[in-house]
């Protein structure tokens, strides 16, 4: 399995850190960036990506992941809103947190699924306030969206839907132990 996750300067590291962390156990994680240049989160991790996103090929990637940040500072935009169409028409998992939705919206995948965010969706005229659920995370068809906060709950979702877990006792100690701090 192989799980690309998109990084740019100001993204935030820790809403994907933990889905990181659980996906690795099945997956090998790639990180894209726009180019190759050092990119530092918000946290102030400085980091190399692994690829490009004219690199990626779209039939090679099962779940694509955009951590939230300040969306205006991605450049050539274009660039990833074709690849997040591609893998929208692939019925490819792509999961998006806080500011991350926004490309969803802006790259047309989004539609009329259910979506959370944590930015304030009265400030873009696109989004369908209708489809907006109150929780911290939220799976339609093939996409995960969560809240800021909800990084956890995302985390935990992403890896129960792209069948990590061994069994219910394997997800039910994964949730005991990161959520609500429990472990034996």
């Amino acid at each position: 399995m192989n799980t690309y996750i998109f990084i740019y300067d100001g993204f935030a590291q820790f809403e994907v850190i933990l889905a990181s962390y659980l996906l690795k156990t099945k997956s090998n994680i790639v990180t894209v960036g726009v180019d190759g240049s050092q990119i530092e989160s918000c946290e102030g991790f400085k980091t190399i990506p692994h690829k490009i996103l004219k690199e990626i090929k779209p039939e090679d990637v099962d779940i694509f992941i955009i951590p939230g940040g300040d969306p205006d500072k991605i450049h050539k935009k274009e660039e990833l809103y074709e690849l997040l169409g591609k893998l929208n028409n692939n019925k490819c998992k792509i999961g998006a947190i806080c500011s991350g939705i926004i490309h969803f919206l802006k790259s047309g995948v989004l539609g009329d699924k259910k979506y959370t965010t944590s930015i304030n969706i009265n400030e873009h005229k696109k989004f369908i306030k209708s489809n907006f659920i109150d929780m911290n995370v939220v799976s339609d068809d093939n996409l995960i969206t969560a809240k800021a906060n909800g990084y956890v709950d995302f985390a935990l979702e992403i890896g129960k839907i792209m069948g990590i877990y061994s069994s219910d006792d394997d997800y039910n100690e994964t949730v005991n132990f990161f959520k609500y701090f429990k472990y034996e």
